[in-house]
């Protein structure tokens, strides 16, 4: 196989760069490569892409390498990060709002890639976005999204890694997951909050998606840290159990 040829321009006010060159472009590429596997699963070619949230291009780069005669959209609610990675990338720029339903996008796509948004957003947001993104797909399109799921309960156990929080918070975390599937801590310190989600919280959210279909489930499948979940958009919906009239069965004879 060809080695990827990805931009290697990176924008000043990229903080995820701060990670260090190589992990930054190891990371993007441990996105394509769940991007490709889910693509490979579901027998799908994308000619349209939405990366949301975008930053700055860190997986984006890789996307228009990877697919380079694709319409790509990037998205997100910083607007140089939009800007810069519509003008480096060849993209469609897109602003978000806090509001999902507000974005308003004119076009469905063949692929959605959601990098470490649901990591931090709390229990009633992840409605929202699952089926803002449910309605966004074309027939039979893919889309893959990361979480937080075990592997990062370890490291905070082991002081690999902290996330930003406090003992008390971390407690806090670990306790909503073990007790609910879904923990959620929102720090003063930082813009956004952190979520841990279990795989059984993730499947219960789909469920309520009729328009969705799991097809793949990677712990720690993106870069060795957040879990890899990806879908298919149906062109029949499910049923929606809650509301199914279930038919009476007569007691065995």
């Amino acid at each position: 196989m060809t080695e990827l040829q990805y931009s290697t321009v990176i924008s000043p006010n990229d903080h995820m760069w701060n990670t260090g060159s190589q992990w930054y472009y190891d990371v993007g590429k441990s996105a394509l490569n769940c991007v490709r596997s889910s693509l490979a699963t579901a027998h799908v070619e994308p000619a349209s892409i939405l990366d949301l949230p975008s930053g700055h291009g860190r997986v984006c780069r890789m996307l228009r390498a990877a697919f380079p005669d694709a319409h790509l959209t990037v998205c997100d609610l910083d607007r140089d990060a939009v800007d810069f990675c519509a003008a480096e990338f060849n993209a469609t720029p897109v602003y978000s709002q806090e509001d999902i339903s507000s974005v308003s996008l004119d076009q469905s796509f063949d692929l959605i890639w959601c990098g470490s948004l649901f990591t931090h957003l709390g229990r009633e947001q992840w409605q929202a976005f699952l089926g803002f993104f449910a309605d966004h797909l074309s027939p039979d399109g893919v889309l893959v999204f990361t979480t937080h799921g075990r592997q990062p309960i370890q490291w905070m156990q082991e002081g690999f890694f902290r996330y930003g929080l406090s003992s008390e918070e971390q407690r806090a975390l670990i306790e909503g997951y073990v007790k609910e599937g879904f923990g959620f801590v929102s720090p003063s310190n930082q813009a956004f909050g952190i979520s841990l989600s279990s795989m059984a919280f993730v499947c219960r959210c789909l469920e309520r998606q009729p328009s969705l279909r799991l097809i793949g489930f990677h712990e720690a499948g993106w870069a060795g840290h957040q879990d890899a979940v990806s879908c298919t958009r149906l062109r029949k919906p499910w049923p929606i159990l809650d509301r199914l009239e279930l038919p009476s069965f007569g007691a065995a004879s």
